[in-house]
């Protein structure tokens, strides 16, 4: 399997995790993105041209790091990631929804912020980081049900946590959410998630 590959791409970490987690990342060839043209798109073996994308031995490509993840999590070895049925798997995928768009719009305000002069929206950026602190404050109200659950959602949460970290650190997100804090501390010291942490 080929796994097309942005070191930084929050996206990406969430299926190293999952490889990780079972037993898979000796069976995965890494392969570079192309940054050259961002315009473009770095990753030509989807229509999107994004990452991740996971190439599979009969040359199928499987893209979105959701798909990529749930087909690692049905061929490995490891603890499953997915509810299989009923309310907890719809609670499982509400809370890596949540994370997801939270990690987009992360992601977009990074984009914004680098695009040339006069093409970026500050008004857009302000509406993405609403949309932001709004995830962080619902996270801060549930994250005691997360409790030391692993699944698709709290690696989600722990990506998008990561990321805020990398990319905004300045605005101190763990302020006003101290169970947040808290959970996420004990959550990044998992050996998946530390090993894969943004340099």
């Amino acid at each position: 399997m080929k796994l097309c590959y942005s070191a930084l791409s929050p996206f990406v970490r969430r299926v190293r995790i999952t490889a990780i987690e079972h037993n898979l990342l000796d069976k995965i060839e890494i392969v570079d993105s192309d940054h050259s043209d961002m315009f473009k798109g770095i990753n030509p073996a989807t229509p999107l041209g994004k990452v991740p994308s996971l190439t599979l031995e009969n040359g199928e490509v499987l893209f979105d790091s959701l798909v990529i993840c749930e087909y690692l999590n049905s061929i490995g070895s490891g603890p499953s990631l997915f509810p299989a049925s009923g309310p907890e798997r719809w609670r499982v995928l509400t809370l890596h929804a949540m994370a997801d768009g939270m990690t987009d719009a992360a992601y977009q305000r990074r984009v914004d912020s680098i695009l040339p002069e006069g093409e970026g929206s500050p008004s857009w950026s302000a509406r993405l980081k609403l949309s932001m602190e709004s995830c962080l404050d619902v996270m801060e109200q549930q994250v005691e049900s997360y409790a030391d659950d692993l699944n698709i959602g709290t690696i989600a949460v722990s990506c998008a946590l990561g990321y805020h970290d990398f990319r905004f650190g300045p605005e101190q997100w763990r302020n006003g959410r101290p169970k947040l804090a808290a959970w996420y501390e004990r959550f990044a010291a998992r050996p998946s998630i530390a090993q894969t942490a943004p340099a």
